[in-house]
């Protein structure tokens, strides 16, 4: 009799586990299929194909989908970031500011998304303070995203790369305000950097970078530094 109620058991859990399994496969299958248009619009782009202003838009604006359905999948909110972000890109405030501001708001809101289901990821705590910073430049909140970013991939070199496109674009109180983590990117980068990708990064220093760079370029050394006067091949 008990061994009959242990066989009983065991056959119910059997099949509770096996419905929660299929529950759960038939959510990432009804996941993959109703994203599967943002993924494949999103790939072309990052492999660098054209793709018109009004597709981006369109799959853009189904990115909407993934914050309401609650979508964590790496591959899934990815995609949407490359969408958001490429929608954001191909706006100009001069000439059509509520398109714009739209854009910006909606990349602001996926990134938000995007980063309660993987907070240590760097890359989008980089994007969201680059979003932030074309709202609205606001320091304290800016620089916290910087470094958040940094503490997550110091060493990385193509996210080091990466954020000083934009270390090169926010104003002195940014700067100021991230001042630790701008000289660990900047050390990182003089110390560790391939010299060639270094020297076509740093082609261009914008004025309010170019003395907290220079300062680092002293600090490394000549012994460091003599490295990036050799030629690179083209």
């Amino acid at each position: 009799m008990f061994r009959s109620q242990s066989v009983s058991i065991t056959r119910i859990a059997f099949v509770i586990v096996t419905v929660i399994l299929v529950v759960l496969a038939g959510r990432e299958l009804y996941a993959s299929i109703r994203t599967a248009s943002i993924s494949i619009v999103a790939e072309r782009i990052e492999r660098g194909e054209t793709v018109a202003d009004d597709v981006v838009t369109k799959y853009a604006s189904r990115s909407v989908d993934v914050v309401e359905g609650h979508y964590c999948r790496s591959d899934i909110v990815a995609a949407g970031v490359t969408l958001v972000l490429a929608q954001l890109d191909r706006q100009n405030v001069n000439v059509n500011y509520d398109a714009w501001a739209a854009a910006a708001s909606s990349a602001h809101q996926y990134l938000r998304h995007a980063l309660s289901c993987m907070p240590t990821n760097s890359n989008f705590w980089l994007r969201l303070a680059a979003v932030q910073s074309t709202i609205s430049e606001e320091p304290a909140s800016i620089a916290g995203m910087m470094k958040r970013s940094v503490a997550l991939a110091p060493y990385d070199q193509l996210m080091v790369l990466t954020r000083f496109y934009f270390w090169n674009d926010f104003t002195d109180s940014t700067l100021a305000a991230a001042a630790r983590a701008l000289d660990s990117d900047l050390m990182t980068m003089l110390k560790r950097g391939d010299r060639c990708r270094v020297n076509a990064t740093i082609k261009e220093i914008s004025p309010q970078l170019r003395p907290i760079f220079d300062r680092s370029w002293t600090s490394v050394g000549e012994a460091a530094t003599a490295r990036f006067r050799q030629r690179c091949s083209k």
